[in-house]
This record gives structure tokens, sequence and C-alpha cells, in this order.
């Protein structure tokens, strides 16, 4: 099928502001942004502003895999849109929506700490294959700044 479409949920015990910020500085991007446990990234430049660009170099056992994209919505701290373009999209560009929504009733009945639901959708990708190793990357990527949340100060 052409327009495959994939869906990842992962609550997370933070404020949506914390884990929306997270995903546009390079710096605390590059600590998380884990698609793999083999996998790292090599360098990241992010243009966080409607129009911006970014380029994410992963890589994977010695080899440089290019990642690029575009924002096109920046909606601070509810929602970012951005295109996707690998290896993996064949070199075509995707479209990724994340967004981030406190889970009030929770926060307000309990004594906990806020937790934010983190929805990310992934659309336009190009068979099963492409649907499969992106779902695949993405909850991993998700794990992962679920653990580096929990390793920041508050």
């Amino acid at each position: 099928m052409i327009n495959q479409v994939i869906k990842i949920e992962k609550r997370i015990n933070a404020e949506p502001i914390r884990l929306f910020r997270a995903w546009l500085k390079a710096e605390e991007f590059s600590s998380w942004f884990l698609p793999g446990s083999s996998i790292g990234i090599e360098s990241a430049i992010l243009d966080p502003r409607p129009g911006g660009k970014f380029k994410i170099n992963m890589l994977h056992e010695g080899k440089v895999l290019p990642h690029e994209g575009e924002y096109q919505i920046i909606e601070e701290p509810k929602k970012l849109v951005f295109t996707w373009r690998s290896h993996a999209t064949e070199g075509l560009d995707t479209l990724v929506t994340v967004t981030f929504d406190l889970l009030q009733e929770e926060f307000l009945n309990t004594n906990k700490k806020p937790q934010t639901l983190i929805t990310l959708i992934h659309e336009r990708l190009i068979g099963e294959d492409a649907a499969t190793s992106h779902k695949a990357g993405w909850t991993h990527i998700l794990d992962s700044l679920e653990k580096w949340q929990v390793g920041k100060k508050e």
C-alpha cells in the first residue's frame, strides 16, 4: 500500500512544555533521540520555526544515515508537524505529527507528578516494511525520551 500510517502513544511523567521543548533544542535532542540501541546521533541541526529545516545524521555501524525535514507547524506546547525524509522513506517526504496532552484528570485527582500523553502519527509511508521499521524506531525514540526525562532534574 502507498500511504501507510502509524500511530504511537506514550505516557511520560512530565509537563508537556518540557517534553515539547526537548524536540527543539539540538543539544537535548541529540541526547535522547535514539531510534535503536545500536544507533547514535552524529549531529543534529535544528531550525525550529515554521518553514525551518532540520538535518539529523544518525550513526549506525560506522555509517552516517541522514534524516531531513521541514517544520510545518510549531504550536508550543501542544503540537509539532514536520516532514521526514530518509533512506527509509525512499527519499520521499513523509509527514509526522506529534501532540503533547496533559492528562488533567489524573493530575488533578492525585498527588502524582503531571503526566503527558504524547501521540505520534507518521503518514505517507510507502509499504509495510517502511511502516514496520518506522513504528519500531519511533517507539524506541519515545522510550528514550522517557528515560532522558527521568534522568533530568526538575
